[in-house]
């Protein structure tokens, strides 16, 4: 067993949707290790084997989880008691991948990022405020760095601020530059 157990250090509230939360785990043991086959086996993972994180979308991508080291960071999560169930699927998953490494070949590489991990954190309004006609090509902009989140009017409010959070994050995991 490579993870004995998780803790939670910190709950936050979620400012899109004022019933969901975020919660900030520490984890008993290093689990870097099995990072790289997590990233073989999740296939819409972003891995940044020089952060030492992985990043996905979880249960059906209704939550978005960063796995680093010695803590998983849970965000977009309906409730304490859903999020504590995630957490010892995601115990779970770390500790059966590890058993299992043997059968795996693990991922060293860094994914790409897809437009589309982008586009879910995006308002989704197709305002044109960006100066582009769609979210969609908004988030393809990103992707090949020719605009940051911060050029996303609504993005920039605090309605859509814990999304820029976990857009900021997800583009940090990726191992681009993201807007300061």
């Amino acid at each position: 067993m490579l993870l004995r157990e998780w803790r939670i250090t910190e709950i936050l509230p979620c400012i899109v949707n004022p019933e969901w939360i975020r919660i900030k785990t520490e984890l008993s043991d290093d689990v870097s290790e099995v990072l790289p086959y997590l990233n073989a086996i999740i296939k819409e993972a972003v891995y940044n084997p020089k952060g030492k994180s992985l990043t996905f979308r979880f249960r059906g991508g209704q939550m978005l989880v960063t796995i680093f080291p010695r803590a998983i960071n849970l965000a977009q999560v309906p409730n304490l008691d859903e999020g504590k169930e995630a957490l010892d699927e995601l115990k779970n998953l770390i500790n059966e991948t590890w058993e299992r490494r043997r059968e795996l070949t693990p991922v060293y590489e860094k994914r790409a990022l897809k437009a589309k991990d982008i586009l879910d954190l995006l308002p989704k309004t197709n305002c044109r405020e960006c100066g582009l006609p769609t979210c969609f090509a908004f988030a393809v902009a990103i992707t090949r760095g020719e605009r940051k989140p911060g050029d996303c009017p609504p993005l920039r409010t605090s309605r859509y601020r814990e999304n820029a959070e976990a857009l900021k994050g997800l583009l940090k995991t990726a191992g681009l530059e993201e807007e300061a």
